[in-house]
């Protein structure tokens, strides 16, 4: 959660001094104006997430499966997960399933329940397209002032864009771990009715 507000906090005040020196100084714009844009701004990327979240969750259950090929990790992904270290910093992110959703993906609570791990595997699913979708959508923000475009919306959106993808990558980074799980779990479950 620190790190969020961090990158939240320091894209704001980046974004705000980079819009009154170069707006002030080179559109001819009022502080005000252009404040007022952020607002507007912000509370623009604050609506597309939130409708977002919401939209998201009425998608069909078929549409989230977590063993659908689009939503498999390749090899390569892996290995960048590993170079950029996500094991290190991906409890930082703050998870808000249990909040928005009623299910936590801050930690397995139980590893050999199979229905439990297949709703986990679909609870990632939920966060990647939702973020996803988000981090896209954020671009629409530079329309909000076409004056100020450059030196609000685009700031702006960048730094909403980074804030989506990081759970993307979290997401990516687990559903592999848990798939093996769930696999495992599968094989133990048809040896123990082999030997039943």
């Amino acid at each position: 959660m620190i790190l969020y507000v961090c990158i939240i906090v320091i894209g704001v005040i980046f974004t705000t001094i980079l819009s009154l020196s170069v707006g002030l100084n080179f559109l001819s714009v009022t502080d005000g104006e252009i404040l007022i844009t952020i607002i507007y701004t912000f509370f623009a990327l604050f609506v597309i997430d939130a409708l977002v979240a919401i939209l998201v969750r009425i998608l069909p259950k078929k549409w989230v499966n977590p063993f659908n090929k689009i939503y498999k990790v390749r090899p390569w992904e892996t290995k960048l997960y590993l170079k950029l270290k996500v094991r290190n910093w991906k409890d930082k992110i703050p998870e808000t399933g249990k909040a928005l959703a009623g299910f936590g993906k801050d930690k397995v609570l139980d590893m050999n329940d199979n229905r439990y791990i297949y709703k986990f595997m679909e609870e990632t699913v939920y966060a990647e397209v939702m973020h996803v979708i988000s981090a896209v959508l954020s671009i629409f923000v530079i329309f909000i002032n076409l004056k100020l475009w450059y030196i609000v919306g685009l700031p702006m959106a960048i730094v909403n864009f980074v804030i989506q993808i990081l759970p993307v990558i979290v997401q990516r980074y687990n559903r592999p771990k848990l798939a093996l799980l769930y696999e495992r779990n599968e094989k133990k479950s048809q040896q123990d009715k082999k030997i039943d």
